[in-house]
């Protein structure tokens, strides 16, 4: 190669790399602060300017200048448009206007404006006329369309779902037969991507979206209802299956007070009555959160209600209740425990027949065994488990007061009083515990009027030690009062069971 065209090469390659690299540190600088600053775009057209210049200084006659002045052309375009794209659409319509142009509508901005230059500098740049090119490849293009009909047929579909706004990312749908939720979290120009609740993502076809109605579950707001069915059986009164039903929702997580959870008899099916209860969710994402909870309650209520969920009739199945053999273990204590803490002013024939008549019920975690303020005519005492038992500061804080185990006992005041309850007192885990109802020591004080006395005297008992415990006195004699307290407590237990002595 002639040495004077290798040092014009050499000052070209430089000077064009000199441009570029200026030309790109500039518009570097001037765009950092945005979001997505420009960089392939600004690559381009610094490379494009600084070889076009180069050329245009050294080679001034040579032909490819010309070339490299129509990528100039391109490559301006193309730059103007992206920070068309992130200055005006994205910073300034999304962010301060707070209006969302869809993503394929700016793609399709950008497509129109390289489609526009490129045939413009085919046109007046290169003299080709553009119609003689279509014409002659009009049998390609249809060879072409029909390679391309699902492609075209799921970028049509995609710039529908954009302009009726059927959904948008981060909304939750209900795709197919079954129902399945799944968030959006990318709308293209083919497909849809979508992850759901057990965090796997996969892709729809924007075509195969629209053939089926779509559900958004975020539309008009995230709040909506589910509907869960359930069969009971044919002996339990209605009105005791929708309590069972409506109590089951009042705790699980991600369910809104209003509207208020309501439950329909739907059906006379074969073997059960098929209740629907429905809910108000406040988000979809809650959904298997929220149906576990349900259904985990509704088995610990059902289970304390007796009310049982039927097999189907046509089948027949013969087999013993199935009972853990820690609630026959616990049953053995359950007589033990009454007479040895709870109520030890009971004979052990007493505390035999009320242990006899009390009721085994079995309460999940966090569920609420009894609520502070509210009426109560029962005792329990813990067979298996264990609770916690808050109550409300002065200034109606909640405070927890104490935690209580296997073999410990709480309501006795309740039971033989009826006096509200003072503290509210929720499972820590499964407990199994014996409620003792006022309908089971009844016939015990009928049969014997002097009971009273001695649970008053029990009462009395407890509640000294209580005092002496709160107020740290230890050896002091009993106060002239407590005779008379103890009156009181007693006249107070037969006001509530009926003065058998009248």
């Amino acid at each position: 190669m002639n040495p004077e065209l290798q040092q014009l090469c050499a000052k070209t390659a430089g000077l064009a790399i000199a441009i570029h690299f200026v030309g790109w540190i500039v518009f570097y600088l001037l765009f950092r602060r945005m979001g997505r600053p420009p960089r392939l775009s600004l690559h381009l057209f610094s490379l494009s300017l600084g070889t076009w210049t180069a050329g245009s200084i050294f080679f001034a006659r040579e032909a490819w200048v010309g070339h490299v002045g129509a990528a100039l052309i391109f490559s301006t375009a193309l730059l103007v448009w992206v920070l068309f794209d992130r200055l005006i659409c994205g910073a300034w319509l999304t962010h301060r206007r707070k209006i969302h142009l869809p993503m394929i509508l700016r793609q399709l901005g950008g497509l129109l404006v390289m489609l526009v230059t490129g045939a413009s500098i085919l046109k007046w740049g290169y003299r080709l006329e553009l119609t003689g090119l279509l014409a002659t490849s009009g049998i390609a293009a249809v060879i072409l369309g029909f390679a391309m009909q699902d492609l075209l047929s799921n970028v049509i579909a995609g710039f529908s779902i954009h302009m009726t706004r059927a959904y948008k990312v981060g909304d939750w749908l209900l795709l197919g037969e079954k129902g399945e939720r799944a968030e959006v979290t990318e709308i293209n120009w083919r497909s849809t991507r979508f992850v759901n609740n057990d965090q796997v993502s996969f892709e729809l076809p924007n075509s195969e979206i629209i053939k089926h109605s779509i559900v958004n579950l975020n539309y008009p707001t995230s709040e909506h209802g589910i509907r869960l069915r359930i069969g009971l059986d044919y002996d339990v009164p209605p009105a005791l299956a929708k309590q069972a039903l409506l109590a089951a929702a009042e705790n699980a997580q991600g369910i809104i007070d209003s509207p208020a959870p309501t439950v329909f008899l739907c059906d006379f099916g074969d073997h059960s009555v098929v209740y629907e209860l429905r809910v108000w969710m406040r988000h979809a994402s809650l959904y298997n959160a929220a149906c576990d909870d349900i259904r985990t309650a509704l088995w610990y209520e059902l289970k304390r209600r007796d009310i049982r969920i039927p097999y189907p009739i046509r089948s027949l199945e013969v087999r013993k209740p199935n009972e853990p053999t820690y609630f026959a273990d616990a049953k053995a204590r359950a007589e033990e425990i009454v007479t040895a803490k709870a109520l030890d002013c009971l004979t052990q024939d007493e505390a035999r027949s009320l242990v006899a008549n009390g009721r085994i019920v079995l309460f999940g975690p966090g569920e609420a065994l009894v609520s502070g303020g509210e009426s109560g005519e029962s005792m329990f005492i813990i067979l298996d488990g264990g609770v916690q038992v808050t109550g409300k500061s002065a200034s109606g804080v909640p405070v927890m007061l104490a935690k209580l185990g296997s073999g410990e006992y709480f309501g006795e005041i309740s039971l033989l009083t009826g006096e509200p309850r003072n503290a509210t007192v929720c499972a820590e885990k499964d407990t199994l515990v014996l409620e003792m109802r006022k309908g089971d020591i009844s016939p015990l004080i009928a049969a014997n009027p002097k009971l009273a006395g001695r649970l008053g005297e029990l009462l009395e008992r407890r509640q000294t030690e209580t005092r002496d415990a709160l107020h740290g006195h230890t050896g002091k004699p009993e106060s002239e009062s407590l005779p008379a307290q103890r009156r009181s407590w007693t006249e107070r237990i037969r006001a509530f069971f009926g003065d058998p002595v009248k």
